[in-house]
């Protein structure tokens, strides 16, 4: 079974963070980095930067460890949508994730995953080394 989600060149990448600040815009209306679903670091050393992001896993361990049913996938995107009423921050998510993806609001108590902007993900179309697509994958 093929469905869209975000991939990842880091060797196309770089460093420029244009995808956490139009995240960021997108989502808050501000260009904060604390407050976007994608994450760039840098790797000094090897010269490389790297994106933490969803993954969009077939199996999903961050909604399996959701106890508050705030966690689920969007049926058209296959994205992870987070209900902001039931999240309580506890953090499971975030724990159980083999990405490290899930993130905590910087002010408020709820998580951040990343929504695939409703299936046309900004990110993607800022981006100006083609780093991030959103492309076809199997599962």
């Amino acid at each position: 079974m093929t469905q869209k989600a975000l991939v990842f060149e880091s060797k196309k990448c770089i460093g420029c963070r244009l995808c956490e600040q139009i995240c960021s815009m997108t989502h808050f209306q501000v260009t904060n980095p604390a407050k976007s679903r994608i994450r760039i670091f840098r790797n000094d050393r090897e010269q490389v930067d790297w994106a933490v992001y969803c993954r969009s896993c077939p199996d999903p361990e961050c909604i399996k460890a959701c106890y508050y049913e705030a966690l689920s996938r969007d049926p058209e995107t296959n994205a992870i949508m987070v209900n902001e009423d039931n999240c309580v921050g506890c953090g499971e998510c975030i724990d159980k994730c083999p990405y490290s993806h899930p993130i905590m609001h910087p002010s408020e108590n709820y998580i951040l995953i990343c929504d695939l902007c409703g299936g046309n993900p900004e990110c993607v179309e800022i981006c100006p080394e083609n780093a991030i697509q959103y492309a076809e994958t199997e599962n």
